[in-house]
């Protein structure tokens, strides 16, 4: 039992930590249809930035300070990767496959970059709480309370964006009706560029919060792809709240089968239950949009 108790503790930190990487992928198709296969590398680049900063310094301030200037970063290169590159596609027909394969071809380009650059050894951040607390027979380390307080406050954030700001609304408006949003008067190019733009930040957030618990390769990306696209599909394409709801579940099958069945049968029982999902609901449990 105490066994269980803390897999259900760990199925949760990492539960978080996917939900913040599954909400990149989701905000982007949620308003604009483009499904992101460069969202995996997208993650490794946020967290490959930090880290070539941290390599000067390990101190909070300067992780803090870092980070923002990633995230930064992350967006203005996706507002400029949607009006340099995506803007154009999806003027022509046929966009729907041509985005896809631009930024699949995209991800791999950008994944070898990082391969020279930074090379094939593999990174970690370092631990900036050190301890923790235990519960009776569960325990956790401060720096999973505090990940899972992060991500707590940045989905916080995310939601009261989308419903309290006009830009947020906006954004949503789109989702719902491209049509109806341009009678009103919103302008859909500048809302897609933005919606990139915040997309890129999430996910850059994402990978710097996977970084901190798990090992960075210029590979890993390609995993963190197949996790977000099971959660997002699961959850309900489009749906953020529906991607939360699947993250936390999957990484509480993540950590339960681990404890039970060991790793090597971790996917094979996330995609039969995707399958089963998709089958009796194919919208996903939350099916919808942001």
């Amino acid at each position: 039992m105490d066994s269980f108790l803390n897999a259900i503790v760990s199925g949760l930190v990492s539960g978080s930590l996917y939900a913040t990487m599954a909400l990149g992928l989701t905000i982007i198709y949620g308003v604009s249809q483009v499904f992101n296969f460069a969202h995996g590398i997208v993650a490794v680049l946020g967290a490959y930035l930090l880290w070539a900063v941290l390599t000067y310094t390990a101190s909070p301030a300067i992780f803090l300070l870092g980070a923002v200037l990633v995230l930064l970063f992350m967006y203005y290169f996706g507002n400029g990767v949607f009006r340099g590159t995506i803007n154009p596609l999806i003027k022509k027909p046929g966009w729907e496959v041509s985005t896809v394969l631009f930024l699949l071809g995209g991800g791999i380009l950008l994944e070898n970059l990082l391969l020279q650059i930074f090379g094939p050894r593999v990174k970690s951040f370092p631990t900036f709480l050190e301890g923790g607390i235990t519960l009776g027979p569960v325990q956790i380390s401060y720096q999973e309370l505090a990940l899972m307080g992060i991500v707590l406050v940045a989905i916080i954030g995310l939601n009261l964006f989308f419903k309290r700001t006009f830009t947020g609304q906006a954004m949503r408006s789109v989702a719902q009706s491209i049509p109806g949003a341009k009678v009103v008067g919103i302008d859909i190019d500048r809302i897609f560029g933005l919606t990139f733009g915040l997309a890129f930040v999430v996910t850059g957030f994402s990978g710097i919060l996977l970084s901190t618990k798990y090992f960075l390769t210029p590979h890993v990306g390609w995993e963190w792809m197949v996790k977000g696209f099971v959660i997002v599909a699961f959850g309900g394409l489009g749906s953020t709240n529906g991607a939360i709801f699947a993250a936390l579940i999957l990484g509480l099958v993540e950590a339960i089968v681990t404890l039970y069945l060991g790793a090597m049968w971790v996917w094979p029982i996330w995609f039969a239950i995707f399958l089963v999902v998709l089958l009796i609901r194919p919208q996903g449990i939350l099916g919808g949009r942001i």
